[in-house]
């Protein structure tokens, strides 16, 4: 497997320049490869005062070349200059080609994973893409069904349906969409995060859990059916618990799912602010995420956090080595 990871800058406007530059500041910056127009990231450097020596990308180098403080960029075009923190949908293509150029790299290998930047889907549907988010996107570009989950040292949770309208979320929570979820999540555990045995629990889709069908069914119709199939197949899964309380019944689990976005997601982001990675499982690369937004209001500053970004690098970087060393056993 190639050391080298593919890191997409994101929308130009946004924050993603602005931390993909502090990647030179790491002792393994000939590691990872920025994508993105050079002459930007030239640009943001001056803005921020950074001493930044930028090398094109280029497969034959070693890394005696690479020093500190020096980024490794994959020069791509820009459609229009950019005005920093003003969004332009004219750049949406220049912002797709990246995660487009860096997947590919990773389905051929030449890549061990692919660490993406906050984008804008407005910006990128407004230039006539259907984009509802990067999940989706990279699902597409992979041919699998990706399921979102987010990480940090202390909890790790998944989500079984991801951008919908909430009055769509019900239809699509079926007894087979939770056992093919659920597969996809123990097989990844034991694969990239050398979990041998994971633990898992989910929540219910009403309050209380349905409260013994008083308050909704689909607990006992549709749970409980999905849930009795994986435990025969020997997947450690149990609930549904309600929601409001799960993280209070100490179960040691070492993955939680929640039934749709801001069910759980809002408390897993205000317990973890900034130490934490967006994780796509259910694909055949390694790919990452910072779990944050592109931020207009706060490029150039000084005060910018990139803690995310360098939680998103480290956990692809595990990744990697934990699925190398689980195919070694």
């Amino acid at each position: 497997m190639s050391e080298l990871y593919a890191v997409t800058s994101g929308d130009p406007a946004g924050i993603g320049p602005d931390i993909s530059l502090k990647i030179a500041l790491r002792e393994d910056n000939h590691q990872f490869v920025v994508f993105g127009n050079i002459d930007l990231l030239k640009e943001r450097a001056e803005m921020h005062g950074m001493d930044v020596k930028f090398i094109e990308f280029d497969e034959s180098m070693t890394d005696s070349q690479i020093q500190k403080n020096t980024l490794l960029v994959k020069n791509f075009r820009l459609n229009e200059i950019v005005t920093p923190g003003a969004m332009n949908s004219k750049n949406g293509s220049y912002v797709l080609s990246l995660i487009d150029d860096a997947v590919e790299g990773c389905l051929s290998g030449h890549f061990s994973g692919c660490i993406t930047g906050p984008v804008n889907k407005e910006a990128i549907t407004r230039s006539g893409f259907e984009f509802s988010g990067h999940t989706e996107y990279i699902g597409k570009l992979c041919k699998q069904a990706p399921v979102m989950s987010f990480i940090s040292d202390q909890m790790k949770i998944a989500l079984l349906t991801t951008h919908l309208p909430l009055k769509d979320v019900p239809a699509q929570i079926t007894t087979n969409r939770i056992m093919d979820v659920v597969r996809i999540i123990h097989s990844d555990l034991i694969n990239y995060f050398d979990i041998k045995s994971p633990k898992i629990g989910i929540t219910g889709l009403n309050p209380h859990a349905g409260e013994n069908g008083y308050i909704g069914r689909e607990e006992e119709e549709i749970f409980s059916p999905a849930l009795k199939t994986l435990n025969d197949e020997g997947i450690d899964i149990d609930g549904p618990y309600a929601a409001d309380t799960i993280f209070l019944n100490q179960t040691g689990h070492d993955l939680i799912i929640s039934l749709f976005h801001d069910q759980i997601l809002p408390l897993f982001k205000f317990a973890n602010p900034h130490l934490s990675a967006n994780v796509t499982m259910g694909l055949k690369i390694i790919r990452t995420s910072v779990d944050h937004g592109v931020a207009f209001d706060k490029v150039g500053m000084s005060d910018i956090n990139y803690q995310s970004l360098f939680y998103a690098l480290d956990t692809a970087k595990s990744m990697a080595y934990s699925y190398e060393k689980t195919k070694s056993n």
